[in-house]
């Protein structure tokens, strides 16, 4: 069994971690090495989950076949087979039969080179928290791939750290990731070598991520049901950052701000049974406040002004007017970049994964006396054992009943309270996607359909009133447009407060629990 951790570097940061190993009383080991990885053609090996692959080390061939495993954070576990090899090929007698037994004999026939890695490698051996033994490795070359009509052109960068648990807990390595994440700006990385060769063969670009649905089961407790919702949430977020760092496509941010505000959702809905610390509290504060502006700025440039646009009776009086908010939003792209940097992303997901990990929400403890007569922690603690289904059902019957009172109030309400009412809907979606794996039938559908129907309105008056408030600061660059498109939204939002939300939300009236 397998038990790694893997950190992207940034290729900057390359020599300063070396001045940093070269501080340890660990002689590094020098290799340069060649990876072969095998698949069928049509990639049938890879999408089971198996990778297989031959290592050339100086002379000597090692062959390795490791299968599918749980990743978190940049942790991952998996089976591994490795002995030698005479040959820069597969030798399948020279497996164990455990190991054949996850390739068939008519795959191994089909295997060929499909893709290679180069990279030379710089290994130290280190103690680690309570006397782990892990083995550090920096790796610094590239993927290439082998087959296909664009052999040997397909190339992609490898720079990266790898933390091998070789004796201890896993513990240990989340320690030493986290003191370089904060030293180096390094990122928990999920994604193995052979995956990426596989998605460069592929021809795949890299693209953000939406949230997926769940595998939750009602065999679950309430507390493994919460780790599952935040290591989905975490997961989005990890995934999207390198693009919100490294991309100008803003569909990175926004996804990213989605994965946090779910996360959030989530840390609320759970509030009673599992309490996040102050710091990784902190830290989730910090990352959504260097969100927040960037993706207004994007709803207002890429969303909002170009429906206005056609209306405007000068075209270039508008361009000049855009080109001064573009200017304004890539001030805001660049104070956005510089603040996640200042908030050490890739050590707060470090973090908030050995949180997780350690079940860190049992060591908490609340005061006061429960209604059941427990103490505070011992209530905590039973429900925290409790069925998820049980506890899901009174979660979602909870956040239904404010929905109903605003909804039927709805044309009564103030901007500030429909504003708490799009929370309330908004809160109430994500609790049902959550759970979403625990419900069958069209009326659960229905119901999500419903409240993304009434998000979506609602948050349209959300918009045209943060538009509003950052054109009101630009008046002065965009002249006329600005003034125009101010007068426009001022329409749209008097609309929507006579009653232009109101079928969406009052829709919500007849949605029927299906739990």
């Amino acid at each position: 069994m397998e038990i790694e951790l893997k950190l992207a570097l940034p290729p900057g940061q390359v020599a300063g971690f070396m001045k940093r190993m070269a501080r340890r009383r660990s002689v590094p080991v020098q290799q340069d090495l060649v990876t072969r990885y095998f698949d069928t053609p049509d990639f049938v090996l890879s999408g089971q989950g198996v990778a297989l692959r031959v290592r050339r080390a100086g002379r000597r061939w090692l062959q390795t076949l490791k299968t599918e495993g749980e990743r978190q954070g940049g942790l991952s576990r998996r089976v591994e087979f490795e002995m030698p090899v005479r040959r820069g090929a597969p030798d399948w007698n020279r497996f164990p039969p455990e190991a054949v037994a996850y390739v068939s004999e008519a795959l191994r026939a089909q295997l060929v080179p499909v893709f290679e890695t180069r990279f030379h490698r710089t290994a130290w051996r280190v103690a680690g928290k309570r006397g782990a033994q892990i083995e550090v490795a920096l790796d610094v070359g590239e993927v290439i791939t082998l087959s296909g009509i664009n052999a040997g052109e397909r190339r992609q960068p490898l720079c990266e750290i790898e933390l091998e648990l070789k004796s201890g807990q896993p513990d240990a390595l989340f320690a030493l990731a986290l003191e370089w994440a904060g030293a180096f700006d390094c990122l928990p990385f999920d994604i193995s070598k052979a995956e990426r060769g596989v998605r460069l063969a592929h021809g795949e670009e890299p693209a953000p991520l939406k949230s997926v649905p769940l595998v939750l089961d009602d065999g679950m407790s309430v507390e493994e049901g919460f780790a599952a919702i935040c290591q989905a949430c975490l997961a989005q977020f990890q995934a999207n950052l390198p693009g919100v760092l490294a991309s100008d496509d803003i569909e990175y941010v926004h996804q990213a701000r989605v994965a946090l505000r779910r996360l959030r959702a989530a840390l609320r809905l759970f509030r009673d049974v599992c309490v996040l610390p102050d710091d990784l509290l902190a830290g989730l504060d910090a990352l959504a406040a260097a969100l927040g502006p960037a993706r207004d700025w994007d709803v207002l440039c890429d969303e909002t002004l170009p429906a206005i646009a056609p209306r405007y009776p000068d075209a270039d009086t508008w361009q000049r007017g855009m080109q001064a908010l573009e200017r304004r939003r890539l001030a805001v792209r660049t104070a956005m970049r510089e603040g996640l940097n200042q908030a050490h992303p890739g050590a707060w997901l470090l973090a908030f994964q050995r949180w997780l990990l350690q079940h860190g929400w049992r060591s908490y403890r609340g005061e006061g006396t429960h209604p059941s007569g427990r103490t505070a922690p011992e209530a905590q603690r039973f429900d925290q054992l409790a069925p998820l289904d049980a506890w899901a059902r009174r979660a979602l019957r909870t956040g239904h009943r404010p929905i109903v009172r605003g909804a039927r109030d709805f044309s009564r309400l103030a901007p500030a309270q429909r504003h708490a009412l799009r929370i309330a809907i908004k809160r109430q979606r994500y609790a049902a996607e959550f759970f979403q794996g625990l419900f069958d039938g069209r009326r659960q559908a229905r119901y999500l359909a419903v409240l993304r129907d009434a998000q979506d309105s609602l948050g349209q008056a959300n918009d045209a009133h943060i538009a509003s408030g950052l054109l009101v600061t630009a008046q002065a660059e965009t002249g006329p447009m600005g003034a125009f498109a101010l007068g426009w939204l001022a329409a749209r939002q008097a609309e929507m407060a006579g009653g232009g939300s109101a079928r969406q939300v009052r829709a919500f009236l007849k949605s029927k629990p299906y739990w």
